[in-house]
């Protein structure tokens, strides 16, 4: 009796050594953020390899994120070695609350709300016995979802120089202003209210325009996000009743067709000129490469005539202007008269007041 006695004792206190030092080890990789079953929820032989396997369980890395839409985050980390799995977690209420668990290393968030930004972690397991066994969590990653596409772009008022915009208000950081310039969008501006006024515009021309919302990245990056285009508006400038520098860019262009048709000598013998075949080719070539470097200072010109900025009205000055070019061509015909307009913000030596100053240089 003494001899079973003495035997039981031993194999108890071995069992009770197995059991005591897989309860130290859990209890450590507790400690380390790793998470294994209750050792009453284990047999006595299976607590001490769990508890290792626990261990052996690596920490989720690189955790990204890419935004699809605005109501779904795809979440992309990199592999842990071993790993059976990972279970993803959101915040909410300043709480991590599993959202799910996947095999691979992505997941994808889904029926989120529009424009608002999510805190994120992942972690690892190995299944072990039946039961998962998890390593540390990883560091938190946020990011958002799109905001919605804005509606109800319209264009409120016109000016001469000016047009408003205005919109519906939605979930977003901002919201940017897009006009198409030469066949392409640029962003112009952005405002955080629901309208916006685009200035310095030229009378009587039509603009597109077009507008989206931002969600502002708060990692300080461009990887902003953005809600889909609004559909596109035009407007048309109004009719100012002044001079603008369009009038009198297409005044030019009339008096330099003008002048090209009351030069007589240089269309009949231009060919005979020097540079014909090296340097141009065509009558409208000659008459480009004559005016390309044709200025005030390095040409000749009999008069200075200006146009005040106050000035309404530019039929009756082109009908002078033309008449002018007659009466030079009269005066000498072997020459090609260049129509050369300098814009004087700040007056010119022959009048003091904020003018365009005309040349007829030769």
């Amino acid at each position: 009796m003494g001899n079973y006695r003495e035997l039981g004792d031993v194999l108890f206190m071995k069992n009770a050594m197995k059991k005591t030092a897989a309860v130290v080890m859990a209890a450590m990789l507790m400690g380390t953020g790793a998470v294994v079953p209750a050792a009453e929820d284990m047999g006595i032989f299976s607590q001490t390899a769990i508890v290792a396997e626990a261990a052996s369980v690596g920490k989720v890395t690189g955790l990204k994120s890419k935004t699809l839409s605005n109501s779904e985050i795809q979440l992309n980390w990199s592999k842990v070695k071993g790993a059976s799995g990972y279970t993803v977690y959101m915040r909410k209420n300043d709480k991590y609350n599993k959202l799910g668990d996947c095999k691979g290393t992505s997941y994808t968030v889904k029926k989120l709300p529009n424009a608002t930004r999510e805190n994120f972690k992942v972690r690892a397991y190995k299944t072990v016995k039946g039961k998962k066994v998890y390593g540390e969590y990883s560091a938190n990653w946020n990011t958002a979802t799109n905001p919605q596409a804005c509606k109800g772009l319209k264009v409120s008022s016109v000016g001469t120089d000016s047009v408003k915009l205005s919109w519906t208000k939605i979930g977003c950081t901002n919201y940017r202003i897009y006009q198409n310039i030469k066949g392409k969008w640029k962003e112009i501006g952005k405002t955080t209210g629901t309208s916006y006024t685009v200035k310095k515009l030229a009378p009587a021309t039509k603009y597109q325009f077009k507008i989206r919302a931002c969600k502002q990245d708060d990692k300080k990056t461009n990887n902003n996000h953005y809600g889909k285009y609004s559909g596109v508006v035009t407007a048309t400038t109004k009719k100012s009743d002044k001079i603008t520098q369009a009038d009198i860019d297409a005044m030019k262009a009339e008096l330099t067709a003008y002048s090209r048709e009351k030069a007589e000598y240089i269309r009949e013998n231009y060919k005979n000129f020097d540079g014909y075949g090296e340097m141009y080719n065509t009558l409208d070539e000659f008459f480009d490469y004559y005016a390309e470097d044709c200025t005030p200072e390095g040409a000749s010109y009999d008069a200075v005539y200006v146009i005040p900025y106050t000035q309404e009205t530019l039929n009756d000055t082109i009908d002078l202007y033309k008449r002018k070019l007659d009466y030079l061509y009269q005066k000498r015909d072997d020459v090609y008269y260049v129509v050369y307009i300098e814009n004087c913000p700040n007056g010119h030596r022959v009048n003091s007041n904020p003018c365009w100053a005309t040349y007829f240089l030769y």
